[in-house]
């Protein structure tokens, strides 16, 4: 389906729609939704209850359904037609309005049409452009008046999370309906019971509009009265038999001086394998050491690579069970230089062979090049390491015949997916792709293992689990957010809420049993 401009839309703009990026938000219905319920209205098909999970899978969302609410988010989905793009990236500014109210009378109402259709109280800006209209990055929340005045507000406040974090055609984003910070939004709609009504649009460097959606309208109920959601549930326990993997990016060796907070979340995680990335301070008996000081049920077995992180450093496995290391796993890709010029650089990659209950483990930790978008020359260089590791591990569990196979760590899909697709292609004892474990965020119906504020970029899923499941299989997959928690299960687990802070990763879980 295409946007096509009419004659009247040409006269109530001083440009042309571009039809080729037009943004498209589903087709334009009105919906209903509550707490227990959701329900389509105008003469659309019961829907039953609706569970919308960030993750960037369409397939839960109602039939042609632009936007939906719950008592704890407005949710929006959107597509860029014709284009493939990183919405934190973008070449050209991504602005989804929204009215928060349903109501003109309130927010900045602009002349020309469909614009003239909303009164814009919030406004979420993706890649805003800079001062002098280069492209920027990152997301950007702002009150809207009636004046236009803007107000910046937290991303976090208003738990802004959208999916997928790399380049797509089709995006799902929440807001919070119930935020420390209100910032004099109307009563009604989105932080309340009543209307939210928005549209997406497209920006050039000028900051003229040159593509925009259909506008939705959701009837809302009631938001939660407890406010924010905190979740009074321990996650799953370890399940007889099962080895538990933890894959976590503890940010330039933050359990060397802050290992209090990092001991709690490990301990209650009870993990038997850890992958880690960005630990390049010391080596292999230092690592060791901390996790035998700091961590139950040890000794702990510990396979670091050389070198800090420019250097192919930072990643380890540890283990509960004993390991042996793996051939050839110092790695190189080719890499662009500054001048143009092709060089071969480090990989950060490091891979064991674990000895555990289930059968050997070819277990490997990986951090891949971070920053870029989508063909940037980042991009590429995650795909070029993607090969050297995919090749690397194919060779090792060829060597070895190992049943067990898992590649774990900070991917950094920040551009495109292939990076992850290559990882894993082939590489499950059945000739098959490695498998990506589901990591819901425990408490939260989101999938994303990053997240720092003041990056000025929003929670994304840059941490990714696969495993060969041709020989096993995950009996439950989580991330680990202790924020997401509540008090009284932080105080069971012996966890503090800001423990998960320490790092901008969050630990990923994966329990994985035999096939039965």
């Amino acid at each position: 389906m295409k946007h096509t401009p009419s004659p009247a839309l040409d006269r109530s703009f001083p440009w042309r729609l571009a039809a080729s990026v037009a943004i498209l938000l589903g087709t334009p219905m009105f919906v209903a939704a509550g707490c227990a319920s959701s329900r389509s209205s105008g003469g659309a098909a019961e829907a039953g209850y609706v569970h919308i999970t960030i993750d960037g899978d369409l397939s839960d969302w109602p039939e042609g359904a632009a936007a939906w609410s719950d008592e704890h988010y407005v949710y929006v989905r959107f597509s860029v037609l014709g284009e493939q793009v990183t919405l934190q990236a973008s070449p050209r500014p991504v602005t989804l309005l929204i009215d928060a109210d349903g109501s003109r009378t309130t927010g900045q109402v602009t002349p020309a049409f469909p614009l003239n259709e909303l009164g814009v109280d919030l406004e979420v800006l993706f890649s805003p452009a800079r001062p002098d209209g280069s492209p920027g990055m990152g997301v950007r929340l702002n009150a809207v008046d009636s004046s236009g005045n803007r107000t910046p507000l937290s991303t976090r406040d208003y738990d802004i999370v959208f999916a997928p974090t790399y380049a797509s055609t089709w995006y799902e984003v929440r807001i919070c309906r119930t935020p420390d910070n209100r910032a004099g939004l109307p009563t009604g709609g989105l932080i309340g019971p009543g209307f939210v009504s928005g549209m997406a649009t497209m920006s050039d460097d000028r900051g003229r509009i040159i593509a925009y959606s259909d506008p939705f309208r959701i009837q809302t109920e009631a938001t939660c009265s407890g406010g924010k959601r905190r979740l009074e549930l321990p996650p799953p326990g370890k399940p007889e038999g099962a080895v538990r993997v933890v894959s976590w990016n503890i940010e330039m060796s933050a359990p060397m001086t802050n290992p209090e907070g990092f001991s709690r979340v490990l301990t209650a995680l009870g993990a038997d394998v850890v992958l880690l990335q960005e630990w390049d301070k010391g080596d292999e008996s230092d690592v060791r050491t901390w996790f035998d000081l700091n961590v139950p049920g040890g000794p702990w077995y510990v396979r670091k690579s050389l070198g800090n992180l420019a250097e192919g450093g930072g990643v380890a496995v540890a283990s509960r069970f004993p390991m042996s290391p793996i051939v050839g796993d110092s790695l190189r890709a080719p890499a662009r230089a500054r001048d143009g010029t092709e060089q071969m650089r480090p990989v950060r990659f490091v891979g064991a062979v674990v000895q555990t209950p289930l059968g050997d483990m070819l277990a490997c930790s990986v951090h891949l090049k971070s920053r870029g978008s989508k063909d940037s020359e980042e991009d590429r260089r995650r795909m070029a390491e993607a090969r050297v590791i995919n090749t690397a591990v194919s060779a090792a569990a060829r060597a070895t015949d190992v049943p067990i196979r898992i590649i774990g760590g900070d991917i950094n899909l920040v551009g495109s997916r292939p990076p992850l697709d290559l990882l894993r292609a082939g590489l499950d004892r059945d000739g098959s792709d490695l498998f990506p474990a589901s990591t819901e965020v425990w408490g939260d119906a989101a999938h994303y293992t990053w997240r720092h504020e003041p990056s000025g970029f929003t929670p994304g899923r840059l941490d990714w689990l696969v495993y060969s499941d041709s020989t096993i299989k995950a009996a439950n997959a989580f991330v680990f957010d202790s924020s997401r928690l509540g008090a009284e299960t932080l105080g069971t687990l012996n966890v503090k809420p800001e423990d998960c802070d320490l790092s901008d990763h969050l630990p990923l879980v994966v329990d994985l049993v035999p096939l039965r």
